[in-house]
């Protein structure tokens, strides 16, 4: 990992005075990655492999620190979306397990693909002790993936199994306009409704990273008791103000998403669509020679902060997003 992977000055003074004071003291990052070395030469993707290959919890926390100065951390454990043989995502799934078991607040999420037969996968449920699954549209035999319906990719049997143990499944789901799909829609209810036991976390609040997606989608999903959304990597606060106002302040999770967190650039709604912007394809202001982008994990927070303030949270319900929420979902006491 390379100095330029870490917090600067800018970025510090961004936390200080306007993220200090709004973060709480704990916190249970909803979305966070882990992972080791794989066989699979693109098992890590872009944007990943400037950190070590292998991710320990020690390395963890001191890149959190960056983002999160002198917080107390923990989180449920994503493995990588790899596409790669069994072998591999076994590889993954007992690092990360074993890495989140070393904190008594940490949970490890286990990598699932429609390929895995659902005996395997309750026969590793019970050999990692996984409180959640990960699911990811590459796994799906559409072509193009990102047009998948979500049981292609996540398939009922799994789903079930879920159910049967008590756990999320943290869903990104795809198509151009995500959560305000009709598709998308009728299968989240329905797995929602089928299997009360299961907890589905839709990423990206809901994959809304233009806010209309979730202000056309959202209500199609109130009631679902057992539905939350996580907060990674968005950076408009229209997406959060929604869930909040629709869904409730408890459906809501904050998550970094790192070590996408760490990337110095901010996803922008455009029309009915969205783009990442970065200093590879946005030049410099003209009264400065110095890039204007930070980590995406600070405007994201930015963004949280105003969608709080918008919604007028009490402290202890910003404290319920960032640690209590998440923690009622996995049962972590602390």
């Amino acid at each position: 990992m390379t100095d330029e992977t870490r917090a600067n000055e800018i970025e510090q003074e961004i936390f200080a005075t306007e993220l200090d004071s709004f973060v709480p003291d704990k916190i249970l990052d909803a979305h966070s990655h882990m992972w080791t070395q794989t066989t699979n030469e693109d098992g890590i993707p872009p944007g990943f492999k400037e950190f070590d290959a292998d991710v320990t919890m020690d390395i963890w926390r001191s890149r959190l620190d960056d983002l999160l100065p002198g917080r107390q951390q923990s989180a449920l454990f994503l493995p990588l979306s790899i596409r790669g043989s069994i072998e591999d995502a076994e590889l993954q799934n007992e690092w990360v397990s074993r890495e989140a078991h070393t904190d008594p607040l940490s949970r490890p999420a286990m990598w699932i693909s429609p390929n895995m037969d659902p005996d395997y996968v309750r026969q590793e449920v019970k050999r990692l002790r996984p409180s959640g699954f990960k699911c990811y549209h590459t796994e799906s035999p559409r072509v193009p993936t990102f047009e998948s319906e979500i049981p292609e990719f996540l398939p009922e049997e799994h789903v079930r199994v879920a159910h049967d143990e008590g756990l999320t499944i943290t869903l990104h789901m795809v198509k151009e306009r995500s959560v305000s799909v009709a598709s998308n829609q009728h299968w989240i209810k329905y797995y929602c409704e089928k299997y009360p036991n299961m907890k589905l976390i839709l990423a990206h609040a809901a994959r809304s990273f233009n806010p209309a997606f979730a202000d056309q989608g959202m209500e199609s999903l109130q009631g679902l008791q057992n539905l939350y959304c996580d907060t990674s990597a968005v950076a408009e606060s229209g997406a959060f103000e929604t869930i909040i106002r629709v869904l409730g302040h408890d459906r809501l999770l904050w998550g970094s998403d790192w070590a996408v967190s760490h990337a110095r650039g901010k996803y922008v709604s455009v029309g009915y669509s969205w783009v990442w912007i970065e200093a590879d394809n946005v030049p410099p202001p003209r009264y400065s020679t110095q890039s204007p982008f930070v980590f995406n994990g600070l405007e994201s927070l930015r963004a949280l902060k105003q969608a709080a303030r918008h919604t007028q949270l009490s402290d202890n319900q910003i404290e319920d997003i960032f640690f209590g929420n998440l923690a009622g979902v996995l049962g972590v006491e602390g």
